[in-house]
C-alpha cells in the first residue's frame, strides 16, 4: 500500500522483490516484447500516494517503451469498485484496475480478469520470488487474480512508555486474549475526557475477523454459501469484543463517534495503551509521535492460535483489455527493481518477496531502523487468513455492520443478532450476486 487512507478498507490492504527471474533491470521482459498501447490504468481517488506513484512509473516505463502510452485512470472512491467492474461488463474496461482481497472472488468468479498465472507461464515469469502466501492469497478457484508488489497484515500496536511506566512486561507473539485483557484493564485509568484505556479497541470487519478465526470461528463456509458467524465459536469472539467495551478499558464505537476520534486518533493521542485496528500502514502516522516510544507486537492468541487478517491489494488485468500485452508488460515493470526502486520510499506494506528486505533503501528507512515494523509483521504471516470467499463482499459486510452496530450499542446481544442476520443473507450468499455482474 502506497499513501493507503482508512477508505480503501474495502479493497483491503508498495514493494517487490529487486529483480524477479523474468524481469531484466530496466523492467524489461526477457527476450523482449512487440506490445504496444495505449493502456489505462484505473486507481481510486482516495489513495493520493499511489496514484502519484504509478504515474511516476508510467513516465519511467514510456521512456523505454514508447510505443506504450500509459494513463492513469482516477476514478472516484465511492463506489469504486463496482464502477470498474461495471466498465469491464460493459466493454469499456480499464486495462489495468487496482482491487483488493475482498474483490478477488467476484473477479475470478464473473470472469473480470485474465489469470495471470498463465501469463507467468507463457513469458517465464518466476512467481516462486514471491512470498508463497501472497501468490496462494491471490488466487481463487486456480486463477491468480493479479499481482502485488506488498502485503499487509493485521497486528497490535502498544505504548512502550505506558508498559514501561505501569511495570508491565510488553506484548510478545505468546500473548493471548486473556494477556491482552488482563494488562488492558491495568492500564485503564481515570474518567472523562481525560481517561486513560488500557486499549482501544476498532469494530471493522479486519479486527472482528480476525479475532473470530482466533477463537476458532468464521465468517462463511469455506465456499461463501453458508453464514457461520452465528456459530459458538463466532459468538464466543463477539462476547469478548462486547465486554472490553462494557467494561470501559476499550472506548466503545460510538462512544469514538461521540469523542469524534476514531481507533488511530486515540492512541495517537497518548490514551490508549494498545491499539487493534490497522496494518503497517498505521506506522506512518505514528513515526511522528514524540510524546511516547511505541512499537508492534502480532495480534494476540485465541483458543483456535492467532489468525490475523490478510491484506492483499493487487493490479489485475480485464478480461476484455484490447491491449493485454502492453498491461502485462506494464505491470511486470512496477514489479521490477527500478519499479520498487521508484516507490520504495512510499510504500507502507512490506514486500512481496523476501529478498528486497535486505536492500538497503528499505532495510535502512528510519521507519525500520527506529521502529521495528518489519518483524511482529514476519512473525504474522504464518497465520495471516485471506479475505473470506464472499462474492458479494460489498452487500454482506453492509448487511453485517448493521447488524453488528446493534450489537456495540447492547440493543442486541450477538447470537441474536447473528441469527437474524444470517437469516437475512441466506439468498445473498447462495445467489452470489455482487456489484458490477
Amino acid at each position: 500500500m502506497i499513501g493507503r487512507s482508512h477508505a480503501v478498507r474495502l479493497l483491503a490492504a508498495g514493494l517487490a522483490v529487486g529483480l524477479l527471474a523474468a524481469c531484466s533491470s530496466n523492467g524489461g521482459t526477457s527476450g523482449g516484447s512487440s506490445a504496444t498501447g495505449p493502456i489505462t490504468v484505473a486507481e481510486p481517488s482516495d489513495n493520493p500516494g499511489d496514484i502519484q506513484a504509478r504515474k511516476q512509473l508510467a513516465d519511467q516505463f514510456m521512456k523505454l517503451h514508447p510505443d506504450i502510452k500509459v494513463n492513469v485512470l482516477v476514478i472516484p472512491a465511492d463506489g469504486y469498485d463496482q464502477k470498474v467492474l461495471t466498465l469491464i461488463a460493459g466493454g469499456k474496461p480499464p486495462d489495468l484496475f487496482v482491487s483488493g482481497d475482498v474483490q478477488i472472488p467476484n473477479i475470478v468468479s464473473k470472469n473480470y480478469a485474465i489469470n495471470l498465472d498463465s501469463l507467468a507461464q507463457q513469458g517465464n515469469f518466476n512467481l516462486s520470488q514471491f512470498y508463497p502466501q501472497i501468490v496462494q492469497g491471490l488466487t481463487f478457484n486456480g486463477n491468480l487474480a493479479g499481482l502485488t508488489d506488498n502485503w499487509d497484515t493485521q497486528v497490535m500496536y502498544y505504548n512502550k512508555s505506558m508498559f514501561q511506566k505501569a511495570g508491565i512486561a510488553p506484548p510478545n507473539a505468546n500473548w493471548t486474549w486473556d494477556d491482552f485483557q488482563n494488562a488492558a484493564q491495568q492500564l485503564t485509568t481515570g474518567s472523562g475526557s481525560s481517561k486513560q484505556y488500557g486499549a482501544v479497541y476498532d469494530s471493522w470487519f479486519a479486527p472482528v475477523y480476525s479475532t473470530i478465526w482466533s477463537f476458532g470461528g468464521d465468517i462463511v463456509s469455506p465456499d461463501g454459501k453458508t453464514c457461520e458467524i452465528n456459530q459458538p465459536p463466532a459468538i464466543q469472539a463477539l462476547n469478548f469484543i462486547v465486554n472490553l467495551y462494557k467494561q470501559g478499558i476499550s472506548p466503545s464505537p460510538q462512544a469514538m463517534t461521540q469523542q469524534g476520534q476514531g481507533a488511530e486518533q486515540i492512541f495517537l493521542s497518548g490514551r490508549a495503551g494498545m491499539m487493534i485496528s490497522a496494518g503497517r500502514w498505521a506506522a506512518y502516522d505514528l513515526q511522528t509521535v514524540k510524546r511516547f516510544q511505541w512499537a508492534m507486537a502480532p495480534l494476540p492468541q485465541g483458543p483456535a492460535g492467532r489468525a490475523n487478517f490478510f491484506h492483499l491489494s493487487m493490479f489485475a488485468i480485464a478480461r476484455n483489455s484490447q491491449h493485454s500485452e502492453a498491461a502485462w508488460q506494464f505491470l511486470q515493470y512496477m514489479l521490477s527493481k527500478k519499479g520498487i526502486e521508484t516507490t520504495i520510499g512510499n510504500a507502507q506494506g512490506l514486500p512481496s518477496a523476501p529478498a528486497i528486505l535486505k536492500d538497503p533503501a528499505f532495510a535502512d528507512a528510519p521507519l525500520v531502523k527506529k521502529n521495528d515494523t518489519v518483524q511482529p509483521m514476519l512473525e504474522s504471516l504464518p497465520t495471516a487468513h485471506r479475505a473470506p470467499n464472499i462474492v458479494a463482499f460489498n452487500e454482506f459486510q453492509d448487511k453485517l455492520d448493521a447488524a453488528w452496530d446493534s450489537v456495540w450499542t447492547g440493543k442486541q446481544d450477538p447470537k441474536s443478532a447473528m441469527d437474524a442476520f444470517c437469516k437475512s443473507v441466506s439468498s445473498l450468499l447462495q445467489s452470489g450476486s455482487a456489484a458490477g455482474a
